[in-house]
């Protein structure tokens, strides 16, 4: 082939693999996105250039990102062109470092960065996620195990690389697929603990009148009773001493002492009820509040979780002080909730790296995966990366997951 036609073909290739790898995340909630994720890398090693590199990890970005304008709209109301910017903005942002990763180590960085603020707190569609896929079960160790491959694969790819590279390549490449091939037949995925229930409501959003949202409450309350005296007629929760209701992100919408009062009306002794609810912050002067998962019937009430990334610029929104949620609730501890060590991934935080290191040096048994989607029209892109992210991470973790979503 000629040199031209090569060099056609290999930045070709560079913008194509990320963008099939891109698209992969938007049509499934299955983690197709995560296993194909590492084109982005072997992308960006076949690019013979920073600007080249820059536009492989545009490509992957900006098409991973293509719903962003439509959710931004429906979510907060901001107009086509707020969505637009936020969608260009933050994909050129996370595309950026890359035109820096022109080696195998540099990669390895990058991923870093990207996982951690501030990129980190709009980091979506990271290969880092793809170490649950081949370690599972491995925790901490199995993220670096995870690293070491896709400094492998970068290694590999890059057409640049010596023969020394390239031999200590192999070896590893040998190397961790044992490893690989051995925790993928050691995993036994971890069970729910009897008795532990996700219910999906469907109320819709939060309004300002105060006697439309106690009927709006006493709706998602009418819904969870239900479930929950089902289950407690069911087999599978023979031996539970109690059952552990979770319910969606902010659905109870403000909290208050009548809320809590509806709540506990309605729960039967022994039970508790893990209720998602937006909790005017104690620790700031400024009237903002905290997106959590409030306990009821273990302890009393207490907000046992707080996300650590409300949405930047739709829910943590400093310059506002209209209802806007605090980012400073930068580290989410693991619970103990029925004997069993809980921890809760909150919408916007499933899809990002961030919160799930968090997550990983603690090793729940058990992640609560929280959402509300009232916003989203069917078949809608966020809901798919925060499944399929969700999934990786707590396969990699040994975790269980538990699901409640309210919907319209």
């Amino acid at each position: 082939m000629k040199p031209a036609a090569l060099r056609a073909l290999r930045r070709l290739l560079t913008v194509l693999l990320p963008a099939v790898a891109a698209l992969s995340w938007t049509l499934s909630s299955k983690p197709y996105g995560v296993v194909l994720s590492p084109l982005l890398i072997i992308g960006v090693m076949l690019a013979d250039g920073p600007r080249w590199r820059f536009l492989a990890a545009l490509a992957y970005f900006g098409i991973g990102g293509a719903a962003l304008p439509s959710e931004v709209q429906n979510f907060f109301g901001t107009g086509w062109i707020v969505g637009v910017g936020l969608w260009w903005l933050s994909a050129a942002l996370l595309a950026l470092p890359w035109a820096w990763a022109a080696r195998g180590w540099r990669v390895v960085i990058v991923l870093l960065i990207e996982a951690v603020p501030p990129l980190g707190l709009f980091g979506w569609l990271s290969p880092l996620a793809v170490a649950g896929v081949f370690y599972p079960g491995q925790g901490v160790l199995g993220l670096a195990l995870g690293l070491s491959t896709l400094w492998t694969l970068a290694v590999l790819a890059r057409p640049e690389s010596t023969l020394e590279a390239i031999t200590a390549a192999m070896v590893a490449a040998v190397a961790l697929s044992g490893v690989s091939m051995w925790a993928n037949a050691a995993y036994a995925p971890r069970v729910v603990p009897a008795g532990w229930i996700g219910v999906d409501t469907h109320v819709g959003r939060e309004t300002n009148d105060v006697m439309a949202e106690v009927a709006r409450n006493q709706r998602w309350i009418n819904q969870a009773d239900g479930v929950v005296r089902a289950e407690a007629k069911s087999k599978s929760t023979a031996g539970a001493k109690g059952l552990v209701v979770v319910l969606p992100e902010d659905v109870a919408g403000t909290w208050g002492p009548g809320t809590a009062a509806q709540v506990r009306a309605a729960m039967r002794p022994g039970d508790v009820w893990l209720v998602g609810a937006s909790v005017l912050s104690s620790r700031h002067w400024d009237g903002s509040y905290l997106n959590t998962v409030v306990g009821l019937g273990q302890r009393g009430d207490a907000v046992l979780f707080a996300s650590p990334v409300p949405v930047p610029g739709g829910m943590w929104k400093p310059w506002d002080g209209e209802k806007s949620y605090t980012a400073a609730q930068w580290w989410e501890p693991v619970q103990t909730i029925a004997g069993v060590r809980t921890w809760a991934s909150i919408c916007y935080d499933q899809g990002i790296t961030w919160p799930w290191l968090q997550a990983l040096v603690q090793r729940p048994a058990v992640v609560l995966r929280v959402s509300n989607t009232w916003y989203e029209p069917a078949g809608a892109v966020a809901p798919r990366v925060e499944v399929a992210t969700t999934a990786m991470w707590a396969r990699l973790m040994g975790a269980a997951v538990v699901t409640a979503v309210n919907r319209a």
